[in-house]
């Protein structure tokens, strides 16, 4: 019987699951969508029942697989979106659950930065709290919603929810423990500079990444058709996870996720190496991100809103209507004649008011310059977000569902202006939570035994030295863009439709 291990990757709107063997070859994947629920235009949450619902589906769709015999799973690990916030109360039970993507805190993140508790937050953490961040989140059902504010007995994070339906745990990990905890532990400090003292016990124990949180319940058992008893990894804020999936754990290794949202990481070896981003503990180590918000997610909004006749060639000739948009994209010249695109449909970490954009359109301007320009964009905006973490990068992967595209991956070769490498295989998040689960339950020795032992290289670019120099006023132009647009952003979300930016 083979050895298997199972990863359940949490992202905003779907559940994947993965069963892996020690090989990391997937031997069977299966995804279910979470609802969600938004009660005002700027709320976004996530009932825990919903996110267990989908996540049993997911697992249960995996198990079910020819391929996968349940027996042999001997281990579990978890991934999840970053941020929100998931509390239970005394007893367990769900209090809140609100996606990192919400923004009912504009108002109190107004007064905070006003008043100075956000500059005085981030001398103590290494970064500013934003709208989605859990101490914004917990400040605004401290002024809004107290009675809900009260019943808070633990912080979670998303993946750890599933933790907690598992096997009961009410813990988190260092990584997505570290948007509460600062590189020297004060918690206190920081809650005291946010005026937000007396909420110290709600900071759920940490857990490493690669501990087993707790064991598979037999309740959990009987639900999932995981067996009883196998460990649960407490796993990684989804983001770790895809870079552990993809082999990034050297302080100098980078990696762009290049799926729904857009992410770039870069590991390194204390809180303080670099600049800008999130710095997160990660692995032993640490790291720092930053992303966009769309990402693949822009190639997706543009062939559905203006791709009617590439999707018509494509059925005529009975391929993938992907295969025709990286045709069209391909046969423009790097840089799309001019043309420039922001790819910030749903903001960006760095800034939530940031729109997308093109730039340096004219008359004869054409939907495949148009496409093309989609491609240069949402790389340059990632290959941007490595470069300026201004920290030296020796080996740059890129992963995610848009790996998938040679056309896309060979572009960050030439803004990156060295080699950069594309891992074997998809759904890295879980992968990279079921090698948490292996070290959990005793096949690997460590995850650099398990990176060394499941991932391999697919392709490799190099950059074209013609390309690289016209990418490099691609990105000039884009950065002056983004700098000279800020104000206007702001401008124009007093006059969107929605009101408020999430």
């Amino acid at each position: 019987m083979t050895d298997l291990l199972v990863g359940v990757d949490a992202g905003l709107t779907n559940v994947t699951a993965a069963a892996v063997d020690r090989s990391g070859t997937a031997r069977a994947t299966a995804s279910t969508a979470t609802p969600g629920h938004s009660p005002a235009p700027d709320r976004d949450e996530q009932d825990h029942d919903d996110l267990w619902a989908a996540a049993v589906a997911a697992i249960e769709g995996v198990l079910d697989d020819g391929a996968v015999d349940p027996a042999a799973v001997r281990g579990v690990g978890l991934a999840g979106h970053g941020h929100g916030l998931y509390a239970l109360d005394a007893d367990g039970a769900a209090v809140c659950g609100v996606k990192s993507t919400d923004g009912r805190t504009t108002d109190l993140l107004a007064e905070w930065r006003a008043d100075g508790r956000l500059d005085a937050a981030a001398d103590r953490l290494g970064w500013r709290p934003f709208g989605a961040d859990p101490y914004t989140l917990l400040g605004w059902f401290d002024r809004e919603r107290p009675a809900v504010a009260d019943r808070i007995d633990t912080v979670l994070f998303c993946k750890d929810v599933l933790a907690h339906r598992l096997a009961g745990a009410k813990t988190t990990d260092p990584m997505d423990g570290s948007a509460l905890v600062p590189p020297d532990g004060d918690v206190p400090a920081v809650l005291e500079a946010l005026g937000l003292a007396g909420y110290e016990s709600v900071v759920p124990e940490r857990v490493a990444s690669t501990a087993a949180a707790g064991e598979v319940t037999e309740a959990a058992a009987a639900e999932t058709g995981l067996p009883a008893g196998v460990p649960v990894a407490a796993g990684l804020h989804d983001v770790g996870a895809c870079a552990l999936g993809a082999g990034v754990l050297d302080p100098g290794q980078a990696t762009v996720i290049l799926g729904t949202w857009g992410q770039s990481v870069v590991v390194t070896d204390s809180p303080d190496e670099g600049s800008g981003g999130l710095p997160r503990r990660y692995l032993g180590g640490w790291l720092r991100y930053r992303g966009t918000r769309a990402g693949a997610a822009c190639l997706d909004w543009f062939v559905d809103e203006f791709g009617d006749d590439w999707r018509e060639t494509a059925r005529e000739r009975g391929v993938d209507p992907y295969e025709v948009y990286e045709e069209r994209a391909a046969a423009v010249p790097a840089g799309a004649r001019g043309t420039l695109f922001h790819p910030y449909l749903n903001g960006s970490t760095d800034d939530p008011d940031a729109r997308g954009g093109f730039y340096g359109m004219d008359l004869d301007t054409t939907a495949e310059e148009l496409l093309r320009a989609v491609y240069d964009g949402v790389a340059t905006a990632l290959a941007l977000g490595v470069a300026e973490f201004e920290v030296p990068v020796s080996d740059l992967r890129v992963s995610g569902g848009g790996a998938r595209s040679p056309l896309w991956t060979g572009i960050f070769a030439d803004l990156h202006e060295d080699t950069v490498r594309v891992p074997a295989g998809a759904e890295m998040g879980a992968r990279g939570a079921a090698l948490c689960g292996g070290v959990a339950a005793g096949l690997y020795d460590s995850v650099d035994e398990a990176a060394a032992e499941t991932v391999t290289i697919d392709r490799t670019h190099d950059p074209d030295p013609d390309r690289v120099e016209r990418y490099r006023s691609v990105a000039e132009a884009f950065s002056q863009a983004r700098e000279g647009m800020g104000g206007a952003w702001g401008t124009l979300i007093t006059v969107s439709d929605q009101g408020v930016r999430r």
